[in-house]
C-alpha cells in the first residue's frame, strides 16, 4: 500500500507558492484605472447632459414654432375678413393718438364686425336705423410690432399688438368711442380717414409675445414677386406684402402674405437658445401665409 505523504507534500508546496505570489496593485495600476474610470464617468455625464439639454432646447423651439404659428393663424383670419387693407399702415396709424409707442405699423385695415340687433331695439335714431340696414360695424384694425425692454412684463424680444377702433364703447347705449369716424358715411372714404376730434381710444391687447425684433444679418424685407412691402426693413421679424397691380401703380388692398419669426429667448434670462452648432436664425425660419381678402372697398388702383 503506497503512502499518501507524496501527495500531501505537493499540496502543501503548491499552496505555499500560491501565496508567494500573490500580491496587490502597484501605485501605476491604480492611477491607470481611476484614470480610465474618470473618463468613462465624465463621457456619459456629458451625455446625460447634452440629452437633457437636447430636450430643453426642442421643447423650447416647438413652443415657439407654436406660439407663432398660432399668431399668425389669427392675423390671417383677421384679415380675411378686411375690406380695406391701407398699403402704408403709417397713414392710419398716425391718426391714432393712443397708438402704442415705440411700435411699428405692420398691418391696418378696416373689417366689418356683426353686431345684435336686439341691444337697439328700442333706439329711432337715424344711426340706429341705418345699423338694423346693415347689422354690423366697421371697426379699424392696426397690428404693432414692438421691442420689449428689459425689466418690461414681457419677457420676449418683441411683441405684437393688436389696436382696435370700434365705433360705440359702449353698444348698447350708443356710446360713440373717441374719435371714432364712419368712413362709410364720410367724403374722405376709407383711403383718406381721419379721426373725429383730438383723440382716439381704441383696445390694444397684445397678440403674441416672443416675436423676434429687426435682425440686420437677415437684410431687408425681401417679398414674393408681384408683392409690394407695406413697412420698411426695420421690422423684418414681422411684415406685410400686399399684392402689386403693376409697374407705376399702386399695391392692391385684396391679397397680402403675412410674414412672421418667433423667437427662442428664455423667460426672464434674455438668452436665446442655441441649437447645436445652427444659428438661431437657421432654427427659426420665418413662416408665412398668404390672405385673400374676401371684400374689396375703394380698390386703390
Amino acid at each position: 500500500m503506497s503512502s499518501p505523504l507524496p501527495s500531501v507534500a505537493l499540496a502543501r508546496w503548491l499552496l505555499q507558492r500560491a501565496k508567494t505570489n500573490r500580491r496587490g496593485f502597484t501605485l501605476a495600476e491604480l492611477l491607470v484605472a481611476i484614470a480610465v474610470g474618470s473618463v468613462i464617468v465624465t463621457s456619459m455625464l456629458y451625455l446625460v447632459v447634452e440629452l437633457l439639454g437636447t430636450n430643453v432646447r426642442e421643447e423650447r423651439l416647438t413652443q415657439a414654432q407654436q406660439d407663432t404659428r398660432r399668431a399668425l393663424d389669427y392675423i390671417s383670419r383677421d384679415a380675411r375678413e378686411a375690406v380695406f387693407v391701407y398699403a402704408d399702415p403709417a397713414t392710419v396709424a398716425d391718426q391714432l393718438t393712443d397708438a402704442p409707442a415705440d411700435s411699428i405699423p405692420v398691418l391696418a385695415f378696416w373689417r366689418l364686425k356683426p353686431i345684435d340687433i336686439g341691444a337697439i331695439a328700442g333706439c329711432n335714431t337715424d344711426a340706429c336705423a341705418t345699423l338694423r340696414v346693415r347689422q354690423n360695424v366697421y371697426d379699424l384694425v392696426v397690428y404693432f410690432h414692438r421691442p420689449n425692454n428689459p425689466g418690461d412684463l414681457w419677457s420676449g424680444p418683441g411683441r405684437i399688438i393688436r389696436y382696435e377702433l370700434t365705433n360705440y364703447s359702449n353698444f348698447a347705449a350708443q356710446t360713440p368711442t373717441d374719435g371714432y369716424r364712419d368712413p362709410s358715411l364720410t367724403r374722405d372714404g376709407f383711403a383718406s380717414w381721419t379721426r373725429e376730434g383730438d383723440t382716439t381710444t381704441g383696445s390694444k391687447p397684445v397678440l403674441a409675445d416672443f416675436i423676434d425684433v429687426h435682425d440686420d444679418t437677415l437684410g431687408d424685407v425681401v417679398c414674393p414677386t408681384a408683392f409690394l412691402p407695406t413697412t420698411t426693413a426695420e421690422s423684418n421679424s414681422f411684415f406685410v406684402c400686399v399684392r402689386d397691380t403693376g409697374a407705376g401703380a399702386n399695391p392692391l388692398n385684396q391679397s397680402m402674405s403675412v410674414f412672421l419669426r418667433g423667437s427662442t429667448v428664455e423667460p426672464g434670462t434674455g438668452t436665446a437658445v442655441i441649437f447645436g452648432p445652427t444659428s438661431r436664425n437657421s432654427s427659426l425660419p420665418t413662416i408665412s401665409t398668404e390672405v385673400l381678402v374676401r371684400g374689396r372697398i375703394e380698390r386703390q388702383l
